[in-house]
């Protein structure tokens, strides 16, 4: 055993502090492990999302020394461990309720209006392996929010739909069963997808690998290849081109 300090991002509806806390980890204590030992040990204040804790849920989403966005319950301690320190820290681009634990209603309000749910055409086709193949690892989304956190694009333009909506649209739109085909296209338009800047922040964060910049490039690409999509929204926008380099 190991004994380091735990740095915690406070938050109680007013005021914003950091504090401190021992902790004795091993190579394996994951950060939810040690933060549920200094709750029922040390600070039952200490508030913080946890359940599955399987990274399937997708609630423990954290942001640690001020860097790196993470499931709290697959990320061990000692992979981000800083002269013995490690920072934990809310989740960023969503209001922080208290301490570790975000407001994710403009999140989930943005996935509504970009209709992230399947739509049923009326005539189902046959689905082969190939077809599952063009979204596969888009249906692992655990809607985390982490590449929500992370992206830069909310900072020039709050209406950004955020790279979330975007694996949805792209997984229902490469879906041949889905009613809105080029709809979806239509939707990722109203999102502001062409204010995404192409940083791939979001597709390097995804704790499912999911490749997320790679699927707004495709969607971004088509859209203006069909006439679909504007060009870039005035004013936003970063070093962006059809290819994301």
């Amino acid at each position: 055993m190991e004994k380091i300090t735990l740095k915690i991002q406070r938050f109680d509806g007013n005021k914003q502090w950091i504090d401190e806390y021992q902790v004795d980890i091993d190579d394996r204590t994951t950060i939810i492990e040690a933060l549920m030992k200094i709750h029922d040990t040390q600070d039952p204040s200490l508030s913080f999302r946890v359940q599955c804790r399987a990274a399937i849920c997708g609630t423990c989403g954290v942001k640690v020394n001020n860097e790196k966005h993470v499931l709290a319950c697959k990320t061990k301690i000692k992979e981000h461990l800083q002269n013995g320190e490690i920072l934990i820290q809310p989740l960023s681009n969503m209001p922080v309720i208290k301490d570790l634990v975000v407001d994710h209603k403009e999140f989930l309000d943005k996935l509504k209006d970009a209709k992230a749910w399947f739509e049923p055409q009326e005539e189902f086709q046959p689905v082969y392996p190939e077809d599952l193949q063009k979204f596969d690892k888009e249906t692992d989304c655990i809607l985390c929010g982490i590449c929500y956190s992370i992206c830069p694009a909310f900072e020039m333009d709050k209406d950004f739909g955020g790279p979330i909506n975007f694996v949805k649209i792209f997984r229902f739109w490469k879906d041949k069963n889905d009613a809105l085909k080029d709809q979806r296209i239509v939707i990722a338009d109203q999102n502001h997808i062409t204010s995404c800047v192409h940083c791939k922040y979001c597709t390097f964060s995804c704790p499912k690998q999911i490749p997320v910049e790679q699927d707004i490039m495709q969607i971004e690409f088509y859209g203006k290849q069909k006439g679909i999509i504007k060009q870039q929204q005035e004013g936003f926008g970063g070093f962006s081109t059809p290819f994301g380099f």
